[in-house]
């Protein structure tokens, strides 16, 4: 299984974008689980702080990798 962690922001202008590749990559590989945080909760901004992230949208892969901004789903299924 494969965990991703989606870091958003409610007044992120590109966290909806990173969303819907999120979202798109999940369709096709069935054993992608998805979290999304956002940095304005406590859980999410203690996420931000423990990988050193400092904007968003950010995505978490297996605790691992981190990928800052949006990536192609191309991209995101290379790293996954």
């Amino acid at each position: 299984m494969v965990l991703i962690k989606l870091l958003t922001s409610p007044k992120c202008p590109m966290c909806p974008k990173a969303k819907e590749v999120v979202r798109r990559l999940k369709e096709i590989e069935k054993d992608v689980k998805v979290l999304e945080l956002s940095v304005a909760t406590d859980k999410g901004f203690k996420e931000a702080v423990k990988f050193g992230i400092r904007v968003v949208p950010a995505i978490i892969i297996n605790d691992r990798y981190v990928i800052i901004g949006v990536p192609s789903l191309d991209e995101l299924r290379e790293v996954v």
